[in-house]
């Protein structure tokens, strides 16, 4: 070889910088996208900020402090979902330090790149709870799994009432269709073969076993009342703003836009884009539809940044009381192993 010659990258190397810069732009394009949406979003209130602003001076506060209780209640809700999910893979995590991992967690998913909540969370439970980095992890993903098959059964049963207006059900007959393709889903046939692709992909790191089929879609149950209560909080938010629309209706399009921002991996916790979704498919004018998306929007955004600080907490609070114990440990017997 010349000795001005360049070295050609090994294969490993050059796929991982390919790796990288796919991952660089994928971030860039969600930064992006969420720029834009949120823009549009702005644009849409500003163009009817007269009612807007008019609905907004005239809020109903009560119904605005359901729809808190109600957004907390569900995010609370999908925390137990997870807690559901270790113990069902064989993770003993009590139900108050899974919702603490879950909540200090969830603060990831305003960073760009859709992994960080995983990481976040899957950490936490591994050093506050010594679940297996690989079951933390397996387990973040199956409850999200189970949180969206159960919110497309949610949606599905909104169907008669979206189309009550119209000459039969229409296309909801489509999205009652829903409701079995989710019970397939989770079926252990499927989900069997969900798990050798995960356990070859991993190279054996992560291996489950497909758990009863009884016990797949009790899970999934579990979120059902988590998306009705969101739903729930959308409708309040909206009769607090006076604005006249279906509860049905808006509650569908608040489960519908929630899963189609979550499903958005690279858009930081789906900004701008669920709001876009939720005015589409609400039925209310432009700037009303904005402005309930943005109530809305708040709301759950006040209940991470809460739910987050007092998780992580906890987390802090649990891990002084082990080191005060450990310690106590090692000064009455100094011959015991450190932590």
């Amino acid at each position: 070889m010349p000795a001005d010659a360049e070295p050609t990258p090994a294969p490993a190397e050059h796929a991982r910088v390919s790796r990288k810069r796919g991952s660089q732009l994928l971030r860039v394009f969600g930064i992006a996208a969420a720029i834009v949406a949120v823009v549009l979003c702005i644009d849409a209130l500003a163009s009817q900020w007269k009612i807007v602003s008019h609905a907004i001076a005239h809020m109903a506060l009560g119904w605005m402090v359901l729809a808190l209780v109600a957004s907390a209640a569900s995010m609370t809700g999908l925390g137990l979902l997870w807690w559901r999910c270790l113990h069902l893979f064989g993770s003993p995590a009590t139900a108050t330090d899974s919702v603490a991992w879950y909540f200090g967690g969830e603060l990831g998913k305003y960073l760009p790149g859709g992994v960080w909540t995983v990481l976040g969370r899957g950490e936490l439970a591994r050093r506050g709870g010594g679940v297996s980095r690989a079951n933390a992890y397996a387990t973040t993903l199956i409850s999200y799994g189970a949180m969206c098959i159960g919110a497309a059964m949610v949606c599905a049963l909104f169907a008669p009432f979206l189309a009550r207006d119209q000459d039969g059900l229409g296309y909801g007959w489509l999205l009652l269709a829903l409701i079995p393709a989710g019970l397939i889903v989770v079926h252990p046939i499927v989900m069997s073969r969900v798990f050798a692709l995960a356990e070859r992909l991993t190279k054996g790191r992560l291996a489950l076993q497909a758990q009863p089929w009884a016990q797949m879609v009790r899970l999934v149950a579990w979120s059902i009342p988590t998306w009705l209560l969101l739903g729930a909080a959308a409708a309040m938010v909206t009769r607090s703003f006076h604005f006249d629309q279906q509860p049905a209706r808006v509650a569908f399009a608040a489960v519908a836009a929630w899963i189609i921002g979550f499903l958005a991996v690279p858009v930081p916790a789906g900004a701008g884009l669920r709001e876009l979704v939720f005015i589409g498919l609400s039925g209310l004018d432009v700037g009303p539809g904005a402005a309930v998306a943005a109530g809305a929007r708040l709301l759950l955004i006040l209940v991470d940044a809460v739910g987050g600080i007092a998780g992580l907490g906890r987390v802090r609070r649990v891990a002084a009381l082990r080191d005060a114990d450990e310690a106590a440990d090692r000064e009455h017997d100094p011959a015991a192993p450190s932590g």
